[in-house]
């Protein structure tokens, strides 16, 4: 019985002094949209097309607001290819190019899906894995998300 009264008085002053949590919940949309760092360092590993034509929208409204930011798409999977023989995605390529947002394709899947690097715009760069990638940028400081 005594612990019982010990751990609710525990339980009690714990949540007394625990006032200033904050967390995004608390936050209104806006806040939580203008909390993004005019110097920051983002990136988003896309497997299909329609992703990365999303991500390359989001980059270009990005840089629009905060043209310092660092802004990374990570390519695996399908999209490899797609990038490769769809010519539509050359202006997602093109707006990249001219905004600095860096596209990187990994080498594992264009070796599993047949295509090569010539078959790529010159801007397009290559990597070993992207997963191994994606993991070097979290290292050094990236906000990442897989789509």
């Amino acid at each position: 019985m005594k612990n019982h009264i010990l751990v609710i008085l525990f339980l009690m002053i714990g949540s007394f002094l625990n006032t200033t949590n904050l967390s995004a919940q608390n936050l209104s949309l806006n806040e939580v949209e203008n909390s993004i760092k005019a110097d920051g360092k983002y990136a988003l590993l896309v497997s299909n097309a329609r992703h990365l034509q999303a991500a390359v929208m989001t980059g270009e409204e990005l840089k629009s607001q905060h043209p310092n930011l660092d802004f990374q798409i990570i390519l695996i999977g399908p999209v490899v290819k797609d990038l490769a023989e769809d010519k539509s995605l050359e202006p997602s390529i093109l707006k990249s190019q001219k905004l600095d947002i860096r596209i990187v394709v990994c080498e594992f899947a264009m070796n599993h899906l047949g295509v090569k690097k010539s078959q790529y715009h010159p801007y397009i760069n290559t990597t070993p894995n992207g997963f191994t990638y994606i993991f070097g940028l979290q290292e050094n400081g990236y906000k990442t998300i897989t789509l």
